[in-house]
């Protein structure tokens, strides 16, 4: 085993880990998009509980009823964006899953590759060491 491949399995994984930790920014990214939506929702709903509970009287019964299909617009419209961020973030989190495993895979093959050439070695040694065993053995006859 040379050492070149060795070198290009080092920049392999070194490559891998610069995917993997650009795919937890992304996840990062994707889960504060997510949450941001979550909480507009949220907030959406709430406005409205406020405004029925406020509602006093003709007049305020007579305003909420008006003001409630644009409240409700502006829920779905946060619901919807609940939902892009979601499939956002299934889909960076599988980019992650992916990433994560390419680079086990390549740090799987270096650890092979270093081991195969450790045995190599070890063996080379060995039968260095037995040469110069049998060399300095006295011949006798």
């Amino acid at each position: 085993m040379s050492s070149a491949r060795i070198r290009s399995l080092n920049a392999l994984i070194r490559l891998r880990k610069t995917e993997v930790d650009e795919a937890k920014a992304g996840m990062a990214r994707a889960l504060a998009a997510e949450n941001a939506a979550l909480t507009e929702l949220d907030r959406q709903l709430t406005q409205i509980e406020v405004e029925r509970d406020e509602a006093e009287g003709d007049a305020g019964r007579e305003s909420f009823r008006l003001w409630l299909p644009i409240a409700q617009e502006n829920v779905a419209q946060a619901e919807k964006a609940v939902y892009k961020t979601r499939q956002d973030s299934i889909r960076v989190r599988e980019e992650l899953i992916h990433a994560n495993a390419a680079f086990k895979a390549a740090q799987t093959l270096l650890d092979k590759r270093e081991e195969e050439e450790r045995i190599l070695r070890t063996r080379r040694e060995q039968a260095e060491l037995d040469d110069l065993s049998r060399r300095s053995r006295p011949f006798f006859m």
